[in-house]
């Protein structure tokens, strides 16, 4: 049995009172690293002692296997159904399952109570899909949602436009919350030489088309790998993120070339392989592990301490997917991580999307509308872009932007007033859609501090006996004077000589370059955010 983290309870304990308040699809916003598994295994315990039955479901092997065991660690009997897995289970009272595996059989399980969804934010917003398909085979289950990012970038909020797939979240714990409270390392940037040129990107389908980035990134390859030997030389465990199997395959080969042990881990990778890879990564028989994306949700490598992205993306979500591989700690928390030593993780980003996305911990979500079409046979919502319903088969039918006569979509040419569609004239554009995490890590420039003056990135802020203490990321404690003390949750950075503070620094709204001073008599002024 292991004992339960304070926001983990806390996470348990507002989904039980969402439930007594009549909601029955609460949403948990928790970071990577804040142990959602637990979380669900928690909240599955209750059910258990309630006598009620609960299914886990989540989309890969690994969180597959990774519910089950958090779930036995609390002392339940947990089941897999995964045919990845080659196991079936159908009728326990606790069932870790695969989507892929068991959305089409809701029936086989019989009666069930809870329907709890990991990485929700993965499920489209129409009525399609294999969640949604699953869900309808338990009417009056709860269900519940976790998750780090409650924005899509397709979708929009999981809680907010028409038919929403959960009611409201119940429980948030960011990033930010993971530092300060121990849980989490910090991450730091170095500067990146030879980035890539985001000018000769082409987009296709609301992301960078991944030819246009190998165009450049196997160009720059060997100017790449000289740096993370620079950057990385007291770096154990690097992982790194390629925007197709091409360059994945090609950086791997030519690290090895240049004797930096590496393994490939693609979306095809036999299980056998992958597993012997990722344990030889973990146990430091490789140096290096590449991947494009198979290596995000789900995978839990706490020695990581190197993380180089040579992918650019347009989606928030998959960048904090991306940067939270580094975050886990040894141990489970700073102190252990240090002593096995990991304080915090080095980001080389070829990409430029820090540039593009910036410090993750000084941005909040923006407004997003998700544009659905509803079939006008069966009324099932759709996404924007289909042209004939998932549900009943109908065509989807639009307006005319010049005479406004509904015709199906996907035509051309108007056939009542000859209006030429490919003109895009006066037709009505969706709006588009920012992914947002709940909070991230700060990821500052990473440079030597102790100069007296520098502003020094805080790592965690906590109440002794009244007054208030700031950890910076050396783990020097800095007392806050009663004129501070009402800052110290939403600080960043600090200044200040001997462990006194004499300004901080908090995030400036929405703002991307700029941040708030605070100065011991009170003003408060905006200022450049330190680099």
């Amino acid at each position: 049995m292991i004992t339960l983290r304070p926001h983990q309870i806390a996470a348990a304990d507002a989904v039980e009172a969402a439930y007594a308040a009549g909601c029955q699809r609460p949403l948990v916003d928790a970071c990577v690293g804040s142990g959602k598994s637990l979380i669900m295994a928690e909240i599955a315990r209750r059910a258990y002692q309630r006598g009620e039955r609960t299914i886990i479901c989540a989309h890969t092997r690994e969180l597959v296997e990774q519910n089950a065991n958090a779930c036995r660690s609390l002392g339940l009997a947990c089941s897999i159904n995964a045919a990845a897995l080659n196991e079936r289970t159908w009728r326990a009272p606790v069932i870790s399952v695969a989507i892929q595996s068991v959305y089409g059989f809701a029936g086989r399980f019989g009666p069930v109570q809870n329907l709890y969804q990991d990485e929700c934010h993965l499920t489209p917003p129409s009525d399609d899909g294999m969640y949604r398909e699953f869900r309808r085979g338990f009417p009056q289950a709860r269900n519940p949602g976790f998750t780090g990012t409650i924005f899509r970038l397709q979708g929009g909020s999981l809680v907010d436009g028409e038919n929403p797939q959960f009611e409201r979240v119940v429980f948030s714990y960011g990033i930010v919350d993971g530092i300060r409270d121990g849980y989490l390392v910090p991450a730091f940037s170095a500067a990146a030489e030879d980035q890539m040129n985001p000018i000769l990107l082409r987009k296709s389908k609301g992301e960078y088309d991944t030819a246009s980035q190998d165009a450049q990134m196997l160009r720059l390859m060997d100017s790449h790998i000289t740096q993370m030997i620079h950057h990385g030389a007291d770096r154990r465990a690097w992982l790194i993120f390629e925007a197709s199997r091409k360059a994945a395959q090609a950086m791997t080969e030519r690290l090895n070339q240049w004797g930096v042990s590496a393994g490939c881990v693609l979306g095809n990778t036999a299980a056998g392989e992958r597993a012997r890879l990722i344990a030889d990564f973990k146990a430091g028989r490789l140096r290096a592990i590449v991947n494009v994306a198979a290596l995000t949700t789900g995978f839990d490598a706490p020695n990581v301490d190197l993380l180089v992205m040579r992918r650019r993306t347009m989606s928030l979500g998959l960048y904090v997917q991306m940067t939270g591989r580094a975050l886990r700690t040894i141990g489970g928390n700073i102190d252990s991580s240090i002593a096995a030593g990991k304080a915090n993780c080095l980001v080389l980003d070829f990409a430029g999307n820090i540039d593009q996305h910036g410090p993750l911990d000084f941005i909040r979500p923006k407004e997003s509308k998700v544009k659905l079409i509803k079939c006008g046979s069966c009324n099932a919502l759709n996404s924007s872009g289909a042209r004939q319903c998932w549900n009943c088969g109908s065509p989807l039918m639009k307006l005319c932007p010049a005479c406004l006569v509904e015709i199906q979509k996907g035509t051309l040419d108007c056939p009542h007033c000859g209006y030429d569609m490919r003109t895009g004239e006066g037709e009505e554009q969706s709006h588009k859609l920012w992914e947002m995490p709940s909070g991230s890590a700060l990821i500052a420039a990473f440079k030597p501090l102790g100069a007296r003056g520098d502003w020094i990135p805080i790592r965690k802020a906590f109440d002794r006996d009244g007054t208030a203490i700031l950890v910076d990321i050396n783990g020097d404690q800095w007392v806050l004077p009663a004129e501070l003390a009402t800052h110290a949750v939403d600080s960043r950075w600090v200044r200040g000589s001997g462990g006194r503070v004499d300004s901080l620094l908090k995030p400036n709204g929405l703002s991307r370059s700029s941040a708030l001073q605070v100065s011991l008599d009170g003003s408060v002024l905006p200022v450049p955010m330190p680099n």
